[in-house]
């Protein structure tokens, strides 16, 4: 058999799971049959492409979520009808937009935290639909005191705007199984519901609080939409989270990751006992070995904190990354895996795919252990991956 390097075949790939996204969905479909389903494809859609995750789940969801205007732009060409709401949007986008002379795509809405922002809509953009949005305990975006008030005040004042929903956002669900500040946050947005009701007059609100902890353990929280980012991509917001479920549910929901994170090898060759391994010469071979190069490193988004700790997958068995993450590769231990060539596939983030024939166990490496081995969260795992490296649509 040639182990010629397999030239036509990319270096880098990164599958994307139709069939697990359209799972993940079902699982919070059956979770919160009543309230509409917003699929939050933010930041590159958590590190997955925006393009792939809104091509899989275009007609099959109810809503999409964004942080800012270029993300929505393109979501726009993407799929022409499902409503959006950008997240992240201030008043300074929208004054450079309408400066610029940018339309604001059909079906956007925005979300607003300040006078300031329903002042400029009012003299410049009256029929933007856009959410209120009210800080019960985040302290970062949101109305609140004598700022709610006048906003209230001023939408019950202008019944012409087109003020179509009010939210809030969460500080303390996932990082603990205790969810009294969580319930604290509800019990200030439920009395505030009852005032935006009164405020809102024949205008409908949709009404919402929920990502995705609050949506799997806090069923109050669930209201008229839940936005599910992180599960959206089959992960779980935290152990606390898993733990909560694990409790108040009939049965654990099974999420899907979504995200694979292959490579291939470049290099292979042997070293001697006693060999530096990597800049810093941080890592000694104890013994004989045979090494292989990777074509990945913290450009890449395969953190540098992974050093000497982390494994790879190669024909299924774990092969241990040895030295320093550098920033476009890594060296791994192959002494251990018979027949490993130039060429051959290495897994670095999902599950191995394993000849049944060959004996060897399904391994996988989790955005949890690298999230574990960098001391950060899954979130950020796939976040960082590399927007250039291409994303393939499977199943």
């Amino acid at each position: 058999m040639s182990h010629s390097p397999q030239i036509r075949r990319p270096v880098h790939r990164i599958e994307i799971s139709r069939s697990a996204l359209e799972s993940n969905v079902r699982v919070f479909r059956e979770i919160a049959p009543d309230s509409l389903f917003m699929a939050v494809v933010k930041s590159n859609a958590y590190g997955h492409d925006l393009d792939r995750v809104v091509e899989a789940l275009s007609g099959k969801v109810d809503w999409f979520g964004v942080n800012g205007l270029p993300e929505a732009r393109r979501l726009r060409q993407l799929d022409a009808q499902t409503p959006v709401l950008v997240m992240g949007l201030n008043v300074h986008d929208l004054a450079q937009a309408h400066a610029d002379s940018l339309a604001i795509p059909a079906g956007l809405t925005v979300v607003v935290s300040s006078m300031e922002a329903l002042d400029w809509i009012a003299a410049n953009a009256p029929e933007q639909s856009f959410h209120l949005k009210v800080d019960t305990g985040l302290s970062r975006l949101g109305a609140n005191g004598a700022g709610l008030d006048a906003c209230l005040e001023f939408l019950k004042a202008h019944p012409q705007l087109a003020w179509t929903g009010l939210m809030t956002h969460f500080a303390n669900v996932e990082d603990v199984t205790d969810q009294s500040y969580a319930l604290e946050q509800l019990a200030r947005f439920t009395a505030v519901r009852e005032r935006a009701r009164e405020a809102a007059g024949e205008r409908r609100l949709i009404v919402h609080a929920a990502a995705s902890a609050p949506a799997l353990i806090l069923p109050d929280a669930r209201l008229d939409l839940i936005r599910v980012g992180i599960s959206l991509y089959g992960l779980w917001p935290s152990n606390e989270t898993r733990l909560s479920a694990l409790s108040q549910l009939e049965r654990l929901p099974e999420l899907r990751p979504v995200l694979r994170w292959l490579t291939r090898i470049v290099h292979v060759h042997d070293v001697p006992a006693g060999a530096n391994v990597g800049y810093g010469c941080t890592y000694q071979t104890p013994a004989d070995t045979r090494v292989a190069t990777l074509p990945v490193g913290y450009y890449e988004g395969y953190e540098r904190a992974l050093s000497s700790r982390a494994h790879v997958l190669i024909h299924g068995r774990r092969a241990p990354v040895l030295g320093r993450v550098s920033m476009n590769m890594i060296v791994v231990d192959v002494g251990h895996i018979p027949g490993v060539a130039a060429g051959d596939e290495a897994v670095l983030l999902g599950r191995a795919e394993v000849d049944d024939a060959s004996g060897a166990s399904a391994e996988e490496v989790s955005a949890e252990d690298l999230a574990e081995l960098t001391g950060t969260i899954n979130y950020e795992v796939v976040t960082r991956i590399l927007a250039d490296l291409p994303r393939v649509p499977v199943d």
